[in-house]
C-alpha cells in the first residue's frame, strides 16, 4: 500500500487527483498506475486502470496471485477492469461514500465470482493526509457524499 500512496503523492505533485495504484504478485510490483486524467486528456485514465493495463506478461500469467492495492475504493470501471483482468484481491485505503463497490461486489454473481478478497481502510489515514494536501475538496466529496 505505500507504494500506492506514494503513486499517490506523485499524482498530487503533478496537479492530478491524489490516487495511486500498484498491481503485486508474489511480492513484487509488477506495475503501477496514477491518475492521469489532465495529462492525458482522458476521464478514463484512472490510477487502477492504469496498473492494471500496464501489467503486462506477469500480470498476463500470474493474474490468480494478483493483489491491486490502491489508495481510493475502486469506481465500478476499475473495479470492471479488475474483474476482467482476473485479478482477485482488492486491498484499498479510503472508502468512498459515492462509489460503493462493495454493494456491486454483494449484488453481482459474477463480479462476486472473480473477487476472493475485498478490503479497505489499509493506511487510510496516510492516504487521507495525501489527499487532504492535494485536494481537501474530492476528500470532503469522497467522504461525505456531498459537493461542496
Amino acid at each position: 500500500m505505500r507504494a500506492a500512496l506514494a503513486e499517490a503523492e506523485a499524482a498530487g505533485q503533478a496537479g492530478e487527483l491524489p490516487i495511486g495504484a500498484v498491481v503485486v504478485i508474489d511480492g513484487e510490483i509488477v506495475s503501477r498506475g496514477r491518475a492521469r486524467h489532465r495529462e492525458r486528456r482522458s476521464q478514463l485514465a484512472h490510477a487502477e486502470l492504469l496498473a492494471l493495463q500496464t501489467g503486462g506478461p506477469k500480470l498476463f500469467t500470474g493474474y490468480r496471485g494478483a493483489f491491486l492495492f490502491t489508495t481510493c475504493d475502486p469506481c465500478p470501471m476499475c473495479l470492471g477492469a479488475a474483474v476482467m483482468a482476473d485479478v482477485p484481491h482488492i486491498i484499498f485505503a479510503c472508502r468512498d461514500a459515492l462509489v460503493h463497490s462493495s454493494l456491486t461486489l454483494d449484488a453481482n454473481p459474477y463480479v462476486r465470482r472473480h473477487i476472493k478478497t475485498y478490503q479497505g481502510g489499509v493506511l487510510e489515514a496516510e492516504d487521507r493526509a495525501i489527499m487532504g494536501r492535494y485536494d481537501p475538496r474530492m476528500l470532503a466529496y469522497i467522504t461525505t457524499g456531498h459537493s461542496s
